[in-house]
């Protein structure tokens, strides 16, 4: 079993792929802003992923590095992902897994992301611009990346066909998909290779 650097790990996707990789005898170096009841084979660090130290302190001792966090006003992972890969290199963890959202997927009819573009269904964009500053310091690292791209999240069951797709979103007719699904899509790239160096559209057909 691997010792996994995990950010972002008691949001409710986060939370979800916590569950996970505690089930498979993971253990979890969990980076969080205040301790949580955690399981066996949880070891805490207490802080923010935007201080050098804590992520540092994260990274350190890992294999992988999964990272489910989200974005805010603040920019926080355009701050995050610079360290995160300055500690992986210090480190030589060579692995990550981010999830990141379908707007900063290649759109279907120019070299631009679908969040520039009409394919995305948001009016706000600055979210999608954070993550997207992030997927590039990633793609330009050189480290083993896999940016997961999920389009809206639900807590519920997904309803339809669920669709998996490299750099694209594998439909121009896309549902919610469900965050337990891209927790399973974050558990197989643990072992599969096949979406190493992408950004990976996860979606359902509408």
């Amino acid at each position: 079993m691997s010792t996994i650097a995990l950010f972002g790990g008691s949001g409710r996707t986060g939370e979800r792929i916590l569950e996970r990789l505690l089930e498979r005898g993971h253990t979890v170096r969990l980076l969080t802003r205040h301790s949580i009841d955690a399981n066996s084979g949880v070891i805490e660090m207490i802080g923010d992923a935007t201080d050098r130290e804590t992520v540092f302190e994260t990274v350190q001792s890992s294999d992988i590095v999964i990272s489910a966090l989200g974005t805010d006003k603040q920019d926080v992972l355009s701050t995050f992902t610079p360290l995160v890969i300055e500690a992986m290199k210090q480190f030589n963890v060579s692995r990550v897994i981010t999830v990141g959202t379908a707007g900063i997927l290649q759109a279907h009819e120019s070299d631009n992301y679908r969040f520039q573009t009409k394919e995305s269904k948001r009016s706000m964009t600055t979210a999608a611009e954070d993550h997207a500053r992030a997927y590039e310091l990633l793609r330009d690292s050189g480290l083993a990346y896999t940016v997961i791209c999920p389009t809206q999240l639900i807590n519920q069951p997904s309803n339809g066909e669920i669709i998996v797709s490299k750099e694209v979103l594998g439909t121009k007719h896309s549902g919610p998909i469900s965050r337990d699904d891209v927790a399973d899509l974050v558990m197989a790239c643990l072992t599969d290779d096949e979406y190493v160096g992408h950004r990976v559209g996860i979606t359902t057909e509408s």
